[in-house]
């Protein structure tokens, strides 16, 4: 499956950066390199979604990577969360994508982008 940054999809298995194997999570696909929505060719880098609302920046100071994201019908996600802006994951088989759920705004990427800085500077 073909991806565009921006994508929300859901994968069937990943590892995160440390070697521990996850499963059954929604990522946003970013390309950090380019820094616009273009086709990631190689490989996907992707911030991982997580639904804990409770460590969003916004009502917990404790995760200030940690990006709110909400259900709507671009996003396509079945609940609120979080987007965690300060580790990518790399995805390499293309097939553990089951499927695209939805994309997030231009908005919505550049906080991203401007979380991930933030968390790479610190």
């Amino acid at each position: 499956m073909t991806c565009n940054v921006g994508d929300i999809v859901l994968i069937s298995k990943f590892r995160y950066p440390d070697g521990v194997p996850g499963s059954l999570h929604f990522f946003v696909v970013m390309d950090i390199e380019k820094d616009e929505f273009t086709l990631v060719d190689l490989e996907y880098l992707c911030f991982i979604i997580s639904s804990k609302t409770d460590k969003n920046n916004d009502v917990n100071p404790k995760y200030p990577y940690n990006e709110p994201i909400f259900p709507t019908n671009e996003t396509g996600l079945p609940e609120s969360g979080h987007v965690k802006c300060n580790r990518l994951i790399s995805i390499v088989d293309k097939d553990d994508i089951i499927m695209k759920v939805g994309t997030v705004t231009q908005a919505q990427y550049d906080r991203f982008i401007e979380l991930f800085d933030k968390a790479q500077s610190t």
